[in-house]
């Protein structure tokens, strides 16, 4: 089969899904919509992938462009001969193939697409209804995100959930015991407002207060940069704070293990694969209580949970798990069997594959 996926730019999560598709003996095609030259994926692209060149120009898509690169995709359409194409997010990249008519149509959500952007405004509305009403297959990776496509009015058994899971032998937990009066918080996201990581910082500034043995490690960038730096220095938490910036995927295994607790004050999302990379190293995680995350996390099991905005709930987490280090170790354990049973990224792909499967009938009717 000749698989076209097309995706907005080139991410981690891209590299895993084409590589993955490169070794299921299918014919992979990727059609890449916008290139920000935010370096997100530094590996190569995998060599069983065909890369499809169609436009000039780097930066932002904007949708008066629409038109123009609709005619594009429809050279491209001739040129490859898909059998099927897999696109998403659901607005900027699902429309294209939609807008050209093409079937089997495999739309996959990225989760903020669906839970934030279908609603952003009027437009984001219609690109929403427009596309899924033109999507042969529906997939997600959490039952919040499905929830979600069937009050559009999207058929429930045309959805496949899979949570994209994580390779549980790259990202499994170390021998070293993370022990002592320290707490060390991990926070993976981006520092985008969808992700709270405002939440995040107050909260840990007021747990400070009482207890100066903590500390955040803190990855990636993003937006809202200039306020993070602010916000650190006016609390003077330099010595408890480390900005580490962007990382090889290479060495993420290293960094949760090098943590006591996984932080997210994401306030949208979907499954989150950090998450899951957090569970399956054993590391236990403390994350917004939004349903997203509750599909992975019950509070005192594979961690806790705090009211999803509530920076002063999260000081409190933050202050009853440091004064109570011996409930790591269950929660350590627990965490990376819920990995197991849920996040085997080898066995979720199939998932997918069977999903294509049944788009491919779905698109013939």
């Amino acid at each position: 089969m000749r698989i076209l996926y097309c995706s907005q730019d080139y991410s981690p999560h891209d590299y895993r899904f084409l590589s993955a598709l490169s070794k299921s003996g299918h014919s992979i095609y990727w059609l890449r919509l916008e290139d920000r030259g935010r370096n997100l994926e530094l590996r190569d692209l995998p060599d069983a992938v065909h890369p499809v060149l169609w436009r000039n120009g780097k930066g932002k898509v904007h949708w008066w462009q629409y038109p123009d690169l609709v005619r594009k995709f429809n050279r491209v359409l001739d040129e490859v001969k898909p059998d099927l194409v897999h696109a998403g997010p659901i607005q900027p990249v699902s429309i294209i193939p939609a807008m050209a008519g093409f079937h089997p149509l495999v739309s996959m959500s990225w989760g903020f697409d669906m839970l934030q952007d279908a609603e952003r405004n009027n437009l984001w509305k219609w690109a929403t209804g427009y596309v899924l009403k033109r999507t042969d297959h529906f997939f997600c990776d959490c039952h919040t995100v499905k929830k979600k496509a069937m009050a559009w009015g999207f058929p429930e058994d045309r959805i496949t959930v899979f949570p994209w899971g994580v390779d549980l032998n790259t990202f499994s937990p170390s021998e070293k015991k993370k022990m002592g009066k320290e707490l060390i918080l991990l926070s993976t996201r981006s520092w985008e407002p969808r992700y709270g990581m405002d939440v995040a910082l107050k909260g840990f500034a007021q747990a400070i207060q009482e207890n100066p043995q903590l500390h955040l490690i803190l990855l990636s960038g993003g937006s809202q940069a200039e306020w993070i730096t602010s916000f650190i220095r006016a609390h003077q938490l330099e010595k408890n704070v480390e900005l580490r910036g962007q990382i090889d995927n290479t060495t993420l295994a290293e960094v949760y293990h090098s943590a006591h607790i996984y932080l997210s004050a994401s306030h949208i999302d979907g499954s989150s694969v950090a998450l899951m990379e957090a569970l399956a190293c054993g590391t236990p995680a403390l994350v917004s209580d939004i349903p997203s995350n509750l599909e992975w996390v019950t509070d005192g099991v594979e961690g806790w949970v705090f009211r999803d905005g509530d920076d002063t709930d999260l000081a409190r987490k933050i202050l009853h798990i440091a004064a109570h280090p011996d409930l790591r170790t269950a929660a350590a354990v627990n965490a990376r069997e819920k990995a197991e049973r849920n996040a085997n990224w080898e066995k979720n792909f199939s998932i997918l594959l069977d999903g294509y499967v049944q788009a491919m009938k779905e698109g013939q009717r």
